[in-house]
């Protein structure tokens, strides 16, 4: 009851807030989406539509209330494209249109969403306060299964988050590998947070948040947490302007690691190594194989969830002549679940989205190089690119093609880059005034 009243105060609180503040019903949108209160909530919101008011008060609140920004930023023109190419595959040509119906409601929403936050989120402080929202609302997903870690090791396939599902971010790979890309971006509100204040308290918090997170990529027993820290750790420590004390850093870490693991743990993770006898990696294999087969003939893809038509056979087992032979596997992978899904078309949008947000990202941080003023535009810009390819590594073996996170990454991306260039466009004529008072 307590947590019920608690959860719903919160909602209702973005919704009173953004009355004065507009931005604050995207936060709000943010929030749901990650914290899923209505899984929570559950004597209050459970039948409320509580992502569809918090988007209709963000897009009402916009463009009644805050309409400054009009033009949209390529990486919104992009995901537009991919949300429209994705319609149209999934009303000509899907194979399964019942099931792909089903999730086009989700995906397209989570696209034009994503579309949308470049033109509310535009300065420094509201970069930030969506940054924040996200990063504790993620929080709430990962730091029970963290702590119990800690005290108690995790386990494959066991339920220690918060829900008792096997989708979403309850899933094993896709919580370690969010829980790995929040890293760097914590380490970025420690350094540069202007919303809570810089004391050690707060440090401590971050630094916990941290620990919390990296734990919970452990405790999932995922191969795919480790290849998380592994590209975490080496974009922090290239990026980092102290490398010798990062690098002594990501050693403990990985001593800590190597001594305290339990050894089902290191079994888990030592299946990497002979994934030709490990059936769900040997199935990743499979279902990727069928896919380039299948878009051979099929160029643009078979629309969502065309994988439900495919037929992997597995070798035969011992004692046994006969393959043994899997229908609707999953495509297990961000890459091959676009291509299948939505052909070359798709991944092609999907790959430009992530090439020209990490280029983007890189001209910020290069732009800001120097500038004091600007040095947490440059950190965040530097943050982002080791989340986004993160995410990007971890989601060559796990299906999230359409969740939140890549596109949360590309919109802010659009809004530093977006920031950048109006502080610059904003001083020009300042610098233009001192070169004429200065004369010839």
């Amino acid at each position: 009851m307590l947590r019920s009243l608690f959860v719903s105060a919160a909602y209702c609180t973005f919704l009173v807030l953004g009355l004065s503040a507009p931005f604050v019903f995207t936060l709000g949108y943010v929030w749901v989406d990650t914290f899923n209160p209505q899984f929570i909530a559950t004597e209050f919101l459970t039948s409320f539509p509580v992502a569809l008011v918090m988007a209709a008060a963000a897009i009402g609140g916009y463009l009644l209330l805050d309409r400054r920004s009009a033009t949209l930023p390529y990486t919104s023109v992009l995901i537009l494209m991919l949300a429209a190419w994705v319609t149209l595959s999934t009303t000509l040509w899907a194979v399964v249109p019942d099931d792909a119906w089903g999730k086009w409601d989700w995906a397209f929403k989570t696209l034009v969403f994503s579309a949308f936050i470049p033109l509310v989120i535009r300065s420094q402080i509201q970069i930030e306060a969506f940054l924040q929202i996200y990063v504790f609302a993620l929080a709430v997903q990962f730091m029970p299964l963290g702590i119990k870690t800690l005290v108690s090791g995790g386990g494959y396939g066991k339920t220690l988050g918060i829900m008792s599902a096997n989708y979403g971010l309850a899933e094993g790979s896709t919580l370690a590998a969010v829980s790995l890309m929040l890293v760097p971006l914590i380490f970025y509100l420690r350094k540069h947070t202007r919303i809570l204040p810089r004391t050690r308290v707060v440090t401590l918090i971050y630094l916990g948040l941290v620990v919390s997170a990296v734990a919970a990529a452990i405790g999932t027993y995922e191969r795919t947490g480790l290849i998380g820290m592994v590209v975490a750790g080496v974009g922090l420590w290239l990026r980092s302007r102290h490398k010798i004390v990062t690098g002594i850093a990501g050693l403990a870490i990985v001593a800590l690691v190597a001594t305290t693991v339990s050894q089902s743990w290191d079994q888990r993770i030592s299946t990497i190594q002979s994934y030709n006898q490990d059936e769900s990696a040997l199935g990743r294999l499979l279902v990727w194989k069928w896919t380039l087969g299948y878009v051979k003939t099929h160029p643009l893809g078979g629309g969502f969830d065309a994988f439900e038509i495919d037929r992997i056979e597995f070798p035969p087992q011992p004692g046994s002549s006969e393959p043994e032979v899997v229908f609707g596997k999953a495509f297990h992978s961000v890459y091959f679940e676009m291509l299948g899904e939505h052909g070359w078309v798709g991944l092609g949008l999907f790959l430009t989205l992530a090439v020209s947000s990490l280029v983007m990202l890189q001209n910020v941080a290069r732009g800001t190089r120097g500038i004091e003023a600007m040095a947490w535009c440059r950190d965040l810009a530097i943050a982002l690119q080791i989340a986004l390819v993160t995410m990007l590594a971890c989601g060559a073996f796990i299906g999230v093609a359409f969740q939140p996170m890549f596109y949360y990454l590309f919109a802010l991306s659009a809004c530093l880059r977006q920031y950048r260039r109006k502080v610059v466009k904003a001083s020009r004529p300042i610098r233009l005034a001192g070169l004429a008072e200065a004369g010839p």
